[in-house]
């Protein structure tokens, strides 16, 4: 293409599609008919030498007509503007995946396994969610995180208010107004 784009392309002036294919046809006769720097042929005779092959079956060569799209974590792809949503199972959220176009079908793949096949919305700007997306996905109220509390308020315990005499008679101590009446003369 650079070759192309710096020796053809570059200054060309035409007035219309047919003029311009029409000097690109007489361009490429005459780059054809020149020795080629790394082959020292002609292209021209060397095409004769070697004749095209035919293009191998759809199947063979549509591994290489596949796109590579990251999948949002919401598990939506955006393909032509359009958000498509992937089932949940395998979990691809995050993940790269390769997408085909054929025949207005979308098959989208993740490590050679078909997740899906969409078809493909003309109007760009919309959001199609798939009816499996977001069955594996536990509810936002159960992904909330949980408070652990420091530790735990309990209610005081009733208890009984005496007089303090009654613990030193229990424990065998004398009153302080006994121990005061003893020890003065």
């Amino acid at each position: 293409m650079g070759f192309v784009k710096q020796s053809f392309w570059a200054g060309v002036c035409f007035s219309d599609m047919d003029d311009l294919n029409r000097q690109a046809h007489v361009w490429c006769e005459r780059i054809n008919s020149r020795v080629h720097r790394t082959t020292h042929e002609r292209p021209r005779e060397r095409r004769e030498q070697e004749p095209l092959a035919p293009l191998p079956q759809a199947f063979a060569w549509e591994r290489f007509a596949s796109e590579e799209r990251k999948v949002g974590w919401d598990g939506y792809l955006s393909y032509d503007g359009v958000l498509y949503g992937l089932p949940s199972d395998p979990p691809v959220a995050g993940t790269v995946v390769q997408v085909r176009e054929r025949h207005g079908m979308l098959s989208v793949w993740s490590q050679g396994r078909l997740l899906a096949q969409l078809a493909k919305r003309p109007v760009s700007q919309s959001t199609v969610t798939h009816p499996d997306q977001f069955r594996t996905v536990a509810p936002a109220a159960s992904l909330r995180e949980r408070t652990v509390p420091l530790g735990h308020q309990r209610s005081a315990p009733d208890v009984v208010t005496r007089a303090l005499a009654e613990y030193d008679q229990l424990c065998g101590v004398a009153a302080a107004e006994e121990v005061r009446a003893c020890s003065s003369p």
